[in-house]
């Protein structure tokens, strides 16, 4: 019986001591203003029978116009070739890159993916504009290996290590970029093919197509075009397989008059469907949720100093900067459209989905 009493006992102290520790946790959770920290998952807690519910805290409104928010406005797509020495029309320095970046982040600008874009799914901070970075032909600056005690490493001053880099040190810029590559040898190193292809999709980058030999399409019969556009495909799925390519920038920037076999097609039995085509570039594209963009000729800004004759990227930052009006600013939420009043008849209601139109 003293056992049987005992080990009531001992439970019972032990019950009691549980809900003291509960009651004394749920206490230590509480905010200023008595609320209790929400459980895992962001779920309300049950206040149970008799209680009453805790009102939630607004969210912040955002004040639109003082943010000048409009995302019917032109993004910039920007256009990059080799990274090295010395810098030339087609070649910015790696010092010169690392001066876009910043000025590009001091500007507010934040980057989003080319697949982003075409998706509509720009997710960048209210107040801040979306960038999109694009580079063509997979030279060596681009993504090159070196060898540094004995051990292989990413060269600091191609643009693979200085976004990476830039990433590090400013984690709100974002990481994203998309290689437009041509075979049979991208970033000219081709014992690393398989490695730089892997790695750069496993850190979020996107592959392009520019061609399977940088056919200009415009100088090509409809079959050799399907050629270029189908064995990309396959040769970059023989690297990764599965891999969905969904946009060409154009060799050359030279636009077949029928673009549509370029669109979508196949060679022997290998499909291929571009979702987004891009010129050489003289202006920012527009909004996709406007009815201006059309993703089968989409605009770039060329990243570049020389010859762009009021057209290059610093031309393009100071006339968005004097030009408000122009330049795509975000609400800060993916799934809404801001637009001023004036500016909602611009807007595809097709290509705004299921995302929320706001005029203000």
């Amino acid at each position: 019986m003293y056992n049987y009493i005992h080990s009531r006992r001992r439970k019972f102290l032990l019950l009691a001591l549980s809900l003291l520790l509960a009651a004394a946790l749920l206490v230590s959770c509480s905010d200023a203003g008595g609320r209790s920290a929400a459980p895992p998952g962001g779920e309300k807690e049950d206040p149970g029978e008799g209680g009453a519910d805790i009102p939630e805290e607004p969210a912040e409104e955002i004040d639109y116009e003082a943010l000048g928010v409009n995302e019917a406005g032109r993004i910039m797509i920007l256009m990059y070739h080799e990274i090295g020495e010395p810098e030339d029309v087609w070649c910015r320095t790696p010092d010169n890159f690392r001066k876009d970046l910043e000025a590009l982040y001091e500007a507010g600008y934040r980057l989003i993916s080319m697949n982003d874009l075409l998706d509509g799914h720009i997710d960048v901070p209210a107040g801040c504009s979306p960038v999109v970075l694009t580079f063509d032909d997979g030279n060596a600056g681009q993504f090159r290996y070196i060898e540094k005690d004995g051990r292989l490493v990413i060269d600091p001053d191609c643009a693979v290590a200085i976004l990476e880099e830039f990433y590090a040190a400013h984690p709100d810029f974002g990481l994203a970029a998309t290689f437009y590559i041509y075979y049979d040898n991208p970033f000219r190193q081709q014992e690393y093919v398989q490695q730089k292809l892997q790695y750069l999709v496993e850190i979020g980058f996107e592959i392009g197509s520019h061609c399977y030999t940088h056919g200009v399409l415009s100088r090509l019969s409809p079959e050799e075009a399907r050629r270029e556009l189908g064995m990309h495909v396959k040769r970059t799925q023989e690297y990764l397989p599965g891999y969905i390519v969904r946009s060409l920038a154009l060799p050359k920037g030279e636009r077949p008059k029928d673009i549509s076999y370029v669109i979508e097609g196949s060679y022997e039995g290998t499909p291929y469907r571009h979702e987004g085509i891009l010129l050489v570039g003289a202006e920012p594209a527009p909004s996709p949720f406007t009815v201006k963009f059309d993703p089968s000729a989409l605009p770039r800004v060329r990243a570049s100093e020389i010859d762009v004759e009021g057209y290059g990227l610093y031309d393009w930052l100071e006339r968005l900067q004097n030009n408000p009006q122009l330049r795509y600013v975000s609400d800060g939420d993916p799934n809404t459209v801001v637009v001023p009043e004036e500016l909602a008849e611009q807007i595809d209601r097709f290509r705004l989905g299921s995302r929320t139109l706001i005029p203000y």
